[in-house]
């Protein structure tokens, strides 16, 4: 009678055999992950790209005008500055006052929400939901996450003003790699300190009343979060945003890659135009303000005189 006997496996072919899974896994690993990262980067381009279109459809019942960036007091001034409670409502103290919910219903978020009917397309996969500190919710309105952000030099801009809808920016991912809990902006905004009508003048102040110097504060989300970053996508190395230009077309687009000598020429590409090493070895920004559109002129670059952030003009040309 024949016996079967049956061979063990070594310790040594044991250790090769795991070390051939960690080689495969070392080499897979990176490239599920850029695949997951596409893949959400391809969800925020179709949400960015429906929301847009909501603007869109929202201007052909506004005779041509894009909705307000930003809400307006009863005694006529304007919070410009501002990151409204979104939707409207939703956050307490003190703006769930019936009157202040009803002129934030007029600020873009809340505007186009019935042309969009779905709050989740205000959020990139990618963007980690922060709640401001001390934030409190009525309870009765659920909050909304929200990483995009208007052009706001568009305030109640006419369409029909904008030369060239392919080049012009509409909406965005302003926010970088958060979007805050009940909360939206617009970015950058207008300066609108006083309480005549308030809208983007390519010879002059945003307002009357205003003030001299930038028409258009830029802004910046790390007070609301350590962790955050300009890029929705990605990091300093070929990270970006997502777009939406005033056409409704969508795309990623690379911002804050430094250039020789660590700072960009010009804002035509980029609307961190500024994104340099400060001396203390950490990374900063700012951006590009001129007095008119043609963000390639380097010597147009004005700090003084009524300035706007180029990247982001309606009269922006190519």
């Amino acid at each position: 009678m024949r016996r079967l006997s049956s061979k063990a496996f070594t310790l040594i072919e044991l250790l090769v055999v795991i070390a051939i899974i960690a080689i495969l896994a070392a080499i897979l690993f990176p490239v599920f992950a850029q695949a997951k990262e596409a893949a959400k980067k391809t969800q925020t381009l179709s949400n960015t790209k429906q929301l847009a279109t909501g603007i869109a459809i929202y201007i052909t019942d506004s005779d041509d005008n894009y909705p307000m960036a930003f809400s307006r007091r009863a005694n006529g001034s304007f919070r410009y500055a501002t990151v409204h409670p979104t939707p409207a409502g939703s956050v307490a103290s003190g703006w769930d006052d019936p009157t202040i919910v009803a002129q934030t219903q007029c600020q873009w978020a809340n505007s186009i929400q019935p042309y969009i009917k779905n709050w989740d397309l205000y959020r990139g996969p990618s963007q980690q939901s922060v709640t401001l500190a001390g934030e409190v919710f009525t309870g009765t309105i659920p909050p909304v996450d929200v990483g995009m952000t208007m052009n706001g030099l568009l305030h109640t801009y006419n369409a029909t003003a904008i030369d060239e809808p392919s080049l012009v920016p509409a909406l965005w991912s302003g926010v970088g790699n958060t979007a805050i809990k009940g909360r939206s902006s617009a970015n950058p905004s207008l300066t609108c300190p006083g309480v005549q009508d308030c809208r983007f003048n390519p010879g002059g102040r945003a307002q009357a009343d205003g003030a001299d110097g930038n028409q258009s504060p830029f802004f910046g989300y790390g007070n609301f979060s350590p962790s955050w970053t300009v890029w929705t996508h990605g990091d300093k190395n070929g990270g970006g945003v997502v777009m939406a230009r005033t056409d409704t077309s969508a795309k990623f687009y690379r911002v804050g890659t430094a250039e020789y000598p660590n700072y960009h020429a010009t804002a035509e590409t980029d609307p961190y135009a500024y994104w340099r090493t400060q001396s203390d070895g950490t990374m900063g920004f700012g951006f590009w303000a001129t007095l008119n559109g043609d963000c390639t002129d380097t010597s147009d670059e004005n700090t003084s005189g009524q300035t706007y952030a180029c990247f982001f003009r309606p009269d922006r040309q190519r």
